[in-house]
């Protein structure tokens, strides 16, 4: 749903569009009902309807719209949105050699130029710039027939993969009030010279995480606000350094503090927000749930990039963060996924989960269950632990009176115990899978005895692989923060750097929120530290879609061994 109060509002410049979209739809509006509602509730509900038709192809009156490609090919809207190529800022892009001009207000309602497109009219003038544009701006008129007929306004046809629409008057006008309205005004959080974000920490994060954070993002921003000085003696030296030099925007972190019960959270973020209604969030640390954070960027549409935290939100639907991965939950996943392969359904034999009463447990449990049930097996015996004072003797006798073949184990490295007690008797499961991260950095310390059936979830790259990987992180942030604490919180820290540096970089002038999601969503593959790799595509947002399954070998100084492929749930 549009929030007009983020700061999205509409020009003046589109207040004839929006007008003629009202009275369009208030034709189609009972009169009493039209009284009642305001102008500014008629407006907000056809950028609603438009917005729904430009991202999932669906018509006011909730029918797909209809659409011809290469001539004459029907083809329904909503299996080939608008979104689909231009974005969903409308900015455009630039896929497999085929390039996708801007659909946002900023762009289709000026004139257009191949070359340093970015600047402005004034700019132009100042460097004396007389090239004519490709194409004039367009209006509601040759908008709607470049939309039905794929002409623009000089009469050049659109690639024929460019669906022509056939859209009756009333849809059309809501279309095009939401493309004027669409990317028309820069985001808030950004000016002429500076971008500003902002990171989120909640008070119980330990001073030791916080620094690993806070010293690798302050050190980006004061590096990236430094580079001005170097470049600005050239860059006006030549037409494209002017462009450059206006792209550029001094960056701006604020340090949000929340403290207290979660519940407070959001009634603290929109107080920071209000004093600073930043560009976007980036990285930020909690040890506990993310969803108030999570919807707080939902609700004012702001981008939230990777913050470290076990407890992403999930969901296929929301847009505005991304995380590095689906965290403990994803985990589950992975050993659901190895059991499948492993246990041969027809031998049935018998698999139970047990955890301990914790939320870094029970995120396990749930991506072992869903997972699990979407691969059409039967449910499990699920056993959940009250405290941990008597864990490793109630491990131990559950197992020795389910006497199951596997164990789904969620629990820290108080059960060892219990693992050497089952290993040397004759109840021994064929195979135990604990999760890694529960293990707290306590890995090696597994009993020897046990090693051969236990199995450990394992969500980074094999520590012997990431060396190298270390190498260039170890440079760019040497004498910042410790890398060797086990908390992976510098590393990827450095990994988000890299990400919004690419992000800020292809966004241009182009300052919208959702083209900074776009950019990155449009990134190939990523091989950074932690993560075996980062993969991206619209829609996307979890980056990290794999896990493996290790062992440890015997001995006093055991290696991990890989058990599985880069897993994927």
């Amino acid at each position: 749903m549009l929030n007009l109060r983020t700061g999205w509002n509409p020009t003046t410049k589109v207040v004839g569009a929006f007008a003629m979209a009202v009275l369009s739809l208030a034709a189609f509006t009972p009169t009493a009902h039209s009284l009642r509602i305001s102008e500014g509730k008629l407006r907000d509900r056809v950028l609603r309807l438009g917005e729904r038709m430009y991202r999932k192809g669906l018509l006011p009156s909730d029918s797909a719209m209809q659409s011809f490609v290469a001539g004459n090919i029907p083809l329904v809207g909503t299996t080939f949105t608008c979104v689909s190529c231009h974005l969903r800022s409308g900015t455009g892009s630039y896929e497999d050699g085929v390039v996708t001009l801007p659909t946002n207000g900023a762009s289709l309602f000026h004139p257009f130029f191949k070359n340093l497109r970015t600047l402005t009219a004034a700019e132009r003038d100042n460097l004396n710039l007389q090239l004519a544009p490709s194409r004039p701006a367009y209006t509601d008129e040759t908008l709607a027939i470049a939309i039905r007929c794929g002409t623009d306004p000089t009469g050049r046809k659109f690639n024929p993969v460019m669906p022509r629409y056939d859209l009756s008057e009333r849809d059309m006008k809501t279309l095009v009030a939401y493309l004027h309205f669409l990317s028309s005004d820069l985001s808030p959080g950004v000016d002429d010279t500076t971008l500003r974000f902002a990171t989120v920490i909640t008070d119980e994060v330990s001073m030791e995480d916080r620094q690993a954070m806070l010293s690798p993002l302050d050190h980006y921003v004061s590096f990236h606000n430094q580079l001005l000085r170097g470049l600005k003696p050239w860059m006006p030296r030549s037409k494209s350094g002017n462009e450059m030099i206006q792209e550029f925007r001094q960056l701006t972190l604020a340090h949000w503090i929340l403290k207290g019960p979660s519940k407070t959270w959001p009634r603290q973020l929109a107080a920071y927000y209000r004093e600073d209604p930043v560009f976007a969030l980036v990285g930020g640390i909690s040890y506990g749930d993310w969803k108030p954070i999570h919807s707080f960027c939902e609700n004012h549409r702001l981008p939230c990039l990777f913050p470290i935290t076990d407890f992403p939100v999930l969901s296929e639907t929301d847009w505005y963060t991304l995380y590095f991965s689906k965290g403990l939950y994803q985990e589950g996943q992975a050993a659901a996924n190895f059991a499948a392969n492993q246990v041969d359904r027809s031998l049935n034999k018998k698999i139970i989960q047990i955890s301990l009463n914790t939320p870094e447990c029970a995120a396990l449990s749930a991506g072992f269950r869903d997972t699990w049930r979407e691969l059409g097996r039967k449910p499990v015996k699920e056993i959940v632990l009250e405290g941990q004072g008597t864990t490793t003797n109630t491990v131990r006798n559950a197992i020795h009176r389910k006497k199951p073949a596997t164990v789904l184990l969620w629990a820290g490295p108080h059960v060892y115990g219990a693992l050497q007690d089952l290993a040397e008797s004759q109840d021994v499961p064929e195979m135990i899978i604990m999760s890694s991260s529960c293990l707290q950095g306590r890995i090696a310390e597994l009993p020897d005895s046990a090693r051969s059936s236990t199995y450990l979830t394992f969500p980074f790259r094999h520590p012997d692989e990431e060396v190298k990987y270390l190498r260039n992180t170890n440079t760019s942030m040497a004498e910042l923060t410790a890398l060797t604490n086990g908390s992976r919180i510098a590393t990827r820290t450095h990994a988000l750097i890299q990400l919004l540096e690419v992000g800020i970089s292809e966004m241009g002038r182009n300052f919208y929120r959702d083209n900074l999601l776009d950019r990155i969503s449009d990134l190939p593959d990523q091989v950074l530290p932690d993560y075996e790799r980062l993969s991206f595509g619209p829609g996307q947002r979890y980056a990290s879609k794999g896990c493996y399954i290790m062992q440890l070998s015997s001995g006093p100084s055991p290696a991990l061994i890989k058990k599985s492929r880069w897993v994927i749930p």
